[in-house]
């Protein structure tokens, strides 16, 4: 009985800090589409993650036209490489996120020091795995959770080349933005970061023209 009590306070402590540290970020894309159709446990705290790591992406690759796809495809390419360094992407609103999720600790496993998503995590497993609109994707995806080989390697390749598909897709946008960025960003402190407070580049400077007024003569040397 003594252990049942236990158990629950642990259970009621954690949920209340998950709570808490939700309610210290400031939701930026509460007026943005829904992403996920599923009824899922921090829905909203999901699709500001998302939201909040496209803005990263787009700052980081393409701030000047805001190309949604062309950073999806900078980012996925440099991570199929290793070269893309969530340090150096990451805002400070998206490690708050990052903070707020590592709270969920069903959410993620560790394995020889590398954190990724929990497959065993069913609720959000299935809810991507269920939704995704691309055929071949949705049935490589489901084929390596069905045999228990699932990994982040096997499915990155399946993203490149199809990163428009990723840009109409909630499921696949949770995925990526899940695997392959918060899951790194979970343990990251804000002075690493790199651009914590990102800011649009500015317009590029005209060159001036010296106005010529046509009803004057010109001066002779």
């Amino acid at each position: 009985m003594k252990t049942t009590i236990k158990l629950l306070a642990l259970l009621i402590l954690v949920t209340v800090s998950s709570c808490n540290n939700s309610k210290k970020i400031e939701f930026k894309y509460t007026e943005s589409i829904k992403l996920l159709t599923c009824d899922l446990p921090n829905v909203d705290l999901l699709k500001e993650a998302i939201y909040a790591f496209e803005n990263d992406i787009i700052n980081t690759y393409d701030a000047q036209n805001r190309n949604i796809v062309k950073s999806y495809t900078s980012y996925i390419n440099l991570k199929s490489r290793n070269k893309a360094d969530v340090k150096e992407i990451a805002s400070a609103h998206s490690l708050a996120i990052a903070k707020a999720l590592k709270e969920d600790t069903n959410l993620w496993t560790v394995s020889n020091g590398v954190t990724t998503l929990n497959t065993s995590h069913s609720l959000i497993i299935d809810c991507i795995a269920n939704n995704i609109k691309n055929k071949d994707i949705k049935t490589s995806y489901k084929a390596l959770l069905s045999t228990n080989s699932f990994k982040s390697n096997l499915i990155l390749p399946l993203f490149i080349g199809n990163t428009g598909v990723i840009q109409t897709d909630g499921s696949l946008k949770s995925f990526v933005a899940l695997e392959y960025f918060y899951s790194q960003l979970l343990d990251v402190r804000l002075e690493e970061l790199k651009n914590p407070n990102p800011q649009l580049q500015p317009e590029p400077i005209k060159p001036a023209v010296n106005k010529v007024d046509f009803n004057k003569t010109p001066k002779v040397n």
